[in-house]
Parts: C-alpha cells; sequence; structure tokens
C-alpha cells in the first residue's frame, strides 16, 4: 500500500476505512455481548486485520468500543449508547 493510500484512508480495494468503522458497528450491533479481537471481527466482516485494528482503536477514541486486554490480546465489545455516558462520567472521575 502505498504512503498515499495510507494516508487517504484506502486501501488495495478502495473501501473507506469509515465504512470499515460502519461494518464494524453493525456486526458489533447485531451480535450484543460479541467480545473479539481485531483479528475475529477481520474475519467477521471479510477486511484486512491491520486496517480493522486501526479502526477499532479509533472507535475506542470515540468510546463507541471499549477495549479490554486479555491473554496477551486485546478484545473489544460495543458501548450500548445509554452506557457511553456512563462511561465516559465513569472514566473522567467526576
Amino acid at each position: 500500500m502505498s504512503d498515499y493510500q495510507e494516508m487517504s484512508g484506502k486501501g488495495g480495494n478502495g473501501v473507506s476505512d469509515s465504512l470499515i468503522r460502519i461494518e464494524l458497528i453493525t456486526h458489533f450491533h447485531r451480535n450484543p455481548g460479541l467480545h473479539g479481537t481485531a483479528q475475529e471481527m477481520a474475519e467477521a466482516i471479510g477486511r484486512e486485520p491491520c486496517r480493522v485494528e486501526c479502526q477499532m482503536n479509533k472507535l475506542v477514541q470515540l468510546h463507541i468500543l471499549e477495549e479490554t486486554p486479555s491473554n496477551g490480546q486485546n478484545r473489544y465489545r460495543y458501548m450500548q449508547p445509554h452506557s457511553v455516558a456512563a462511561y465516559v462520567f465513569r472514566k473522567s472521575g467526576r
């Protein structure tokens, strides 16, 4: 992948990173209670693991996914919209 493709958010198949994020959110939303690794999620949505992991980290930053270390791997879970405010409140220490 060229530097331009990496920076523009498009890989060899032309899928934008925002589309990958939408696919991830949709997959988690349709599977309540799912805890998965980036590799597992990449296989589930048919995308490249390195791009999926990058987008999952972005979703963690946006408080859409929660990241939990487990057995040397990070596992991710979807945060229901009603629980995001409580999570941010809890993390801020207020």
